[in-house]
């Protein structure tokens, strides 16, 4: 008897760890089969993030031709500074001439490549500047906007999207997207923004520096709706450490205008 118990005890245990055994396979089975739904589940998020992202560069994109607009400067002590604009507007190029009442012409700033190619001449000094890396996130004409803010370089090319969640933002449904920026070395750590479901339009961008800490953003405060295209034509940029508010607006557009290509290069601009 004791040995048949022990053979009935030894064929309980073998039982058991094969039902144990059988166990371990099939969790392992789920979780093999779990992971790649998992990550098909985050490719899908970032892929929905960058494509919401592509609509919002199509949005952002200058409409071709000539544009006329100005900028106005605003400190905290209510004084303001008014500079006029005029942008010439290719597919892959275009130049911005700025002038004031006081000062006449000041500058031209020459996009190439889609933004990402920056030149900038001063009127005054004669002299031309090739703006790479950092130098372009140097303020354009001591208000709140950079060089890079204004180049319209692809977004989608240059940052790395992800939905952080969904919110409310002015009575508009919005996604708010976390964008990393894929080229180091700026002056921008990450930008938040918040981007309307119904229409992708960008309602929100808030710039934080390397620490992570927000110190400027801009609201586009209103568009321009015709044909299914929408152009934005009010920007207010806030500078919160400084308190300052740089208001961007266009007025005029001119769709038929054609321009020489001669115009867009840089050692023409001081011609």
């Amino acid at each position: 008897m004791r040995g048949v118990q022990a053979r009935i005890i030894e064929h309980g245990s073998g039982g058991s760890m094969r039902h144990t055994t059988v166990l371990i396979l099939c969790a392992a089975l789920i979780a093999v089969a779990l992971t790649p739904a998992r990550a098909q589940e985050k490719r899908e998020v970032e892929i929905t993030a960058q494509g919401i992202l592509a609509r919002v560069d199509r949005i952002l994109e200058y409409p071709r031709g000539l544009i006329k607009g100005r900028l106005k400067h605003i400190t905290p002590d209510g004084r303001s500074t008014v500079i006029d604009l005029e942008g010439c507007i290719t597919r892959d190029d275009y130049l911005f001439k700025f002038s004031s009442r006081d000062r006449g012409e000041q500058l031209n700033v020459l996009y190439n490549m889609r933004g990402e190619d920056v030149w900038v001449y001063n009127n005054h000094s004669l002299k031309l500047y090739h703006k790479t890396g950092i130098d372009k996130y140097d303020t354009l004409l001591s208000t709140n906007f950079f060089y890079i803010d204004l180049s319209n370089a692809d977004m989608q090319s240059n940052f790395t999207a992800t939905i952080e969640e969904t919110t409310t933002y002015k009575s508009n449904e919005a996604y708010v997207l976390k964008l990393k920026p894929i080229f180091k070395g700026g002056e921008y750590g990450y930008l938040t923004m918040f981007v309307s479901k119904d229409k992708f339009i960008p309602l929100r961008i808030d710039y934080h520096d390397k620490d992570n800490a927000i110190f400027k953003f801009m609201n586009i405060v209103r568009v321009k709706e015709k044909d299914d295209v929408i152009i934005p034509v009010r920007y207010d940029m806030m500078n919160i450490r400084q308190g300052t508010v740089t208001i961007l607006s266009f007025h005029e557009f001119d769709d038929k205008m054609e321009f020489s290509k001669d115009i867009f290069r840089p050692e023409k601009m001081g011609e």
